[in-house]
C-alpha cells in the first residue's frame, strides 16, 4: 500500500513539473518581443530612408541609419530559425536558415519557402582591385591570407600581433568578418576569440594600425557588415555598431547580439534598394 501511494505521488510530482515547465516555456516565449525591445511597431514600408535590417530568430528588425540606429519596426518571421545569410534576390531578400532558404518581401512582409540564398561555408573573401590583392579568412586560422590576383599565389599570411587563439576552446572560424573600406585603403578583420576588431592599412603590405575592443563577448564566430557609405560596421553576435571614423563602438543593438545576418536597405520612392549589390 505504501509503495502504491509513493508511486502515485511520484507520478503526480512529475506531471506537475511538466505542466509548470511547459507554462514557463510558453509564457517566456510569449513575453519576449521578436526584436527584444517592447513596444516596437510592425514594419510598414516608408517612402524613403536608410535602414539596417537585422535577422535574429523569427524576426526582421529595422534600424534607421540616420537616427542613431533607432529601432523603428519589426516583422515576425515564425518559420525562420538560425539565419546565417541574407542577400538581395531582385527586390526581395533571400534568407538561408537552418531549415533551408526563404524569400522575404519587405514591402508586404510576406515570407515564402524557397528561393536562392547563398551558403555560408566559413571562408570569406574580399577583393582589392586597386592593389591586385584578395584577402581571405577561413576556418582554422586566426588572421588572414593575402593572395596575388595576378598569379593566384598566397603572398602573405597575416597574424594579429599580441593575440592568440586555442582552436579547442574558441569559435571556429575565428576571423569570420572581413571588410575593405570604400573610401580608404583600410581592412577591418573580426577576431571572435579575443572580442576585437583589427584594422590594417593595406595601401602596400598590410600594416596594423588599430585594435578596437567590442562591448560584449562573442560566443559564436560572429559576422561583420558594412553600411554602404562605410560609416558604420555592424558586428553580429555582439550587437556593436562601430563608427569607422572614430574607431569605437557607438551603440549596441540587442537584436544584433542574437543575429549574424544583416543587410542595408535604402527606400527610394517606396521601393527597396540594396546599395553595394549589383542590380
Amino acid at each position: 500500500m505504501t509503495r502504491r501511494i509513493w508511486f502515485r505521488a511520484a507520478a503526480l510530482a512529475l506531471a506537475l513539473a511538466a505542466v509548470i515547465g511547459g507554462l514557463v516555456v510558453y509564457f517566456s516565449t510569449q513575453s519576449v518581443p521578436p526584436c527584444l525591445v517592447s513596444g516596437t511597431p510592425t514594419w510598414h514600408p516608408p517612402t524613403g530612408g536608410r535602414y539596417a535590417v537585422v535577422f535574429p530568430d523569427h524576426a526582421a528588425c529595422f534600424f534607421t541609419l540616420d537616427e542613431k540606429q533607432r529601432l523603428v519596426g519589426q516583422l515576425r518571421l515564425p518559420d525562420t530559425n538560425d539565419v546565417s545569410t541574407a542577400a538581395p534576390n531582385a527586390d526581395r531578400v533571400a534568407l538561408r536558415t537552418s531549415s533551408g532558404p526563404y524569400t522575404l518581401d519587405l514591402r508586404t512582409g510576406k515570407l515564402t519557402k524557397g528561393g536562392l540564398a547563398p551558403f555560408d561555408d566559413g571562408t570569406l573573401t574580399v577583393t582589392d582591385a586597386e592593389h591586385q590583392a584578395m584577402y581571405v579568412t577561413q576556418p582554422g586560422r586566426l588572421g588572414f591570407r593575402v593572395i596575388d590576383l595576378r598569379t593566384g599565389e598566397t603572398k602573405q599570411i597575416v597574424h594579429f600581433r599580441g593575440f592568440t587563439w586555442n582552436s579547442r576552446f574558441g569559435p571556429n572560424p575565428p576571423s569570420h568578418g572581413l571588410v575593405l573600406r570604400p573610401d580608404r585603403p583600410e581592412l577591418w578583420v573580426l577576431d571572435a576569440p579575443n572580442h576585437a576588431l583589427h584594422v590594417f592599412d593595406v595601401s602596400a603590405t598590410p600594416r596594423p594600425i588599430a585594435d578596437v575592443r567590442l562591448e560584449r563577448t562573442l560566443t559564436t564566430p560572429g559576422s561583420l557588415t558594412e553600411s554602404a557609405d562605410g560609416r558604420f560596421l555592424y558586428v553580429g553576435g555582439t550587437g556593436d555598431v562601430i563608427d569607422t571614423q572614430r574607431r569605437t563602438s557607438i551603440a549596441t543593438l540587442d537584436a544584433l547580439q542574437k543575429a549574424n545576418a544583416v543587410l542595408e536597405v535604402d527606400w527610394v520612392d517606396g521601393r527597396p534598394v540594396f546599395p553595394g549589390f549589383p542590380r
